[in-house]
C-alpha cells in the first residue's frame, strides 16, 4: 500500500486529481482555506488529502505554521478505510515533512482521552502525553509532543 499526499493550496483545492472528494475530506479542506485565512498560507505547514490508486482515503495537516518552535500536526482516515494504517502513514508522513523542514521542530497533536488507535500511532512516533488541553470541538483532550 502506498499512500501519497497531495497538498492543498490556498483556496482548500488538491493540487493534483484526487477524483471525487467524499464529503468529509471536502469539509476538511474547505476548514483548512478558512484556516489559511487567518493565519496564512505557509508551505509545508498545510493540509494535505492522502490517495491510493487514485481514491481519496484520509487528510492530514500542519494547524498553521509553527509557533513558538512548535507545529501541531492532524490526520484522520475516513471510516471504510479504518484499520489498514492509513492514519499511521499519514501520521508519519506528516513528521517527515516537518524534520524535513526544521530537524529541531518542537511537534505536537491532540487525541481523546482514551486508548485508542491514534495514541497508538502517536507513541510509535516517539510522542509522549504531556497534559490535557481543552478542544472547543471535542472537550478536553490529551496533548502529546515530540
Amino acid at each position: 500500500m502506498h499512500i501519497e499526499l497531495i497538498r492543498c493550496d490556498p483556496s482548500g483545492v488538491p493540487v493534483m486529481p484526487v477524483g471525487d472528494l467524499p464529503e468529509p475530506i471536502a469539509a476538511n479542506c474547505r476548514l483548512s482555506a478558512d484556516l489559511y485565512r487567518r493565519v496564512g498560507y505557509v508551505e509545508p505547514w498545510v493540509s494535505y488529502v492522502a490517495v491510493e490508486g487514485g481514491v481519496a482515503l484520509g487528510g492530514g495537516a500542519f494547524v498553521g505554521p509553527p509557533h513558538e518552535g512548535c507545529v501541531e500536526i492532524a490526520y484522520f482516515t475516513l471510516p471504510p478505510h479504518e484499520g489498514r494504517g492509513i492514519a499511521g502513514q499519514i501520521a508519519t508522513r506528516l513528521v517527515a515533512i516537518a524534520r524535513a523542514s526544521d530537524p529541531s521542530i518542537g511537534l505536537k497533536a491532540f487525541t481523546l482521552m482514551e486508548e485508542n488507535p491514534s495514541v497508538r500511532i502517536l507513541r510509535r512516533l516517539g510522542f509522549v502525553q504531556t497534559g490535557t488541553a481543552r478542544d472547543p470541538d471535542a472537550g478536553e483532550v490529551w496533548e502529546w509532543r515530540a
